[in-house]
């Protein structure tokens, strides 16, 4: 049978009903995300959320990952951060359909997602309070582990750098270009020493718009913890500020400032850390200016231009974010 969006729905409705004997009544899917198939589900247990997981974005190999990643999800709904409630079977909170289809159950959570850049001061302090205590709760005693990313040398940065360059020189793109040379002197000016005081413990990793729901001033839910990891927990302070508090070209000092006060409830965060995080996410995601492609992955966009935007400020983060 083909493997189609329609069968996979079925399939992971039945294997629902064998595992937590729910009678699921509609499903409607959730056009977000790449490449993963997503539905609301009602059932007589309430509104639930469901995802496949792609073979291609998840092969076999990153599922235990996966399981750590959502273990901590679990640890943190259970200390009352406003995460999904997931669904175990066996002990796996990767579950399997009947021809080994993976997906994830969790309840819907409510809430309302917000365009990019549109968080109001309220919003933002709520959003650093939980963002702060989430990275508390997470690194508290956490023995040293291999991070699952770490920055790049300025020679493999160069190195990467330069086959972008390539391609947006044979096409003769000019907004590319004059954004790579601005990157470029950005990487040949940087001493990656920098970086060095990055502290390592776990973090979200995919901080976005996309994955975080309010409801009026308040988080309702921080969503997707599948690519939580051991790596920079800093990445998240300047991941939901770039995409939460940048709008039109201009970043919104009242809602940084709301960040910030709200995250140090719990962790602290000087303002030396803050321009230092949005360094580290410009270094992360400098690989992101390129020739776009077609029918891109519309996040990505979004990512570009902040990411071309720290570069334009790159020299005045200091005096920009001075007594934050």
């Amino acid at each position: 049978m083909a493997d189609t969006a329609e069968r996979i729905r079925d399939e992971l409705i039945d294997s629902i009903t064998d595992h937590f004997g729910m009678h699921i009544t509609a499903a409607t899917p959730i056009d977000l995300g790449f490449l993963n198939l997503k539905w609301k589900l009602e059932s007589d247990q309430g509104s639930l959320f469901v995802k496949q997981y792609s073979k291609v974005r998840y092969p076999e190999q990153l599922v235990d990952g996966l399981e750590i990643s959502l273990a901590h999800q679990h640890k943190l709904y259970q200390q009352g951060i406003p995460v999904p409630r997931l669904f175990s079977h066996q002990g796996k909170y990767v579950l399997r359909s009947a021809s080994q289809e993976r997906y994830v159950l969790t309840d819907l959570c409510n809430g309302r997602s917000i365009a990019p850049g549109s968080a109001s001061e309220q919003q933002m302090y709520e959003l650093g309070t939980v963002v702060g205590q989430m990275h508390m709760l997470l690194n508290t005693d956490v023995p040293p582990l291999p991070l699952h990313w770490d920055i790049r040398t300025k020679e493999a940065m160069l190195k990467h750098w330069e086959k972008r360059y390539r391609q947006a020189a044979a096409r003769q793109c000019a907004d590319t270009i004059a954004a790579l040379e601005i990157q470029r002197r950005i990487i040949d000016e940087t001493d990656t020493a920098i970086f060095a005081g990055c502290e390592r413990g776990w973090g979200h990793w995919d901080l976005f718009v996309d994955n975080i729901l309010f409801d009026e001033d308040t988080v309702a839910a921080i969503l997707d913890f599948d690519r939580l990891h051991f790596v920079y927990p800093e990445l998240d302070v300047s991941r939901a500020i770039l995409s939460c508090a940048l709008s039109g070209g201009l970043i919104r000092l009242g809602q940084v400032r709301a960040f910030v006060s709200g995250y140090r409830r719990y962790s602290p965060l000087s303002a030396e850390k803050l321009i230092r995080s949005i360094k580290l996410t410009w270094w992360r995601e400098a690989e992101w200016i390129a020739v776009a492609e077609k029918d891109e992955y519309t996040p990505l966009i979004r990512f570009r231009e902040e990411n071309n935007w720290v570069a334009a400020h790159w020299d005045h983060l200091d005096e920009l974010f001075a007594g934050i």
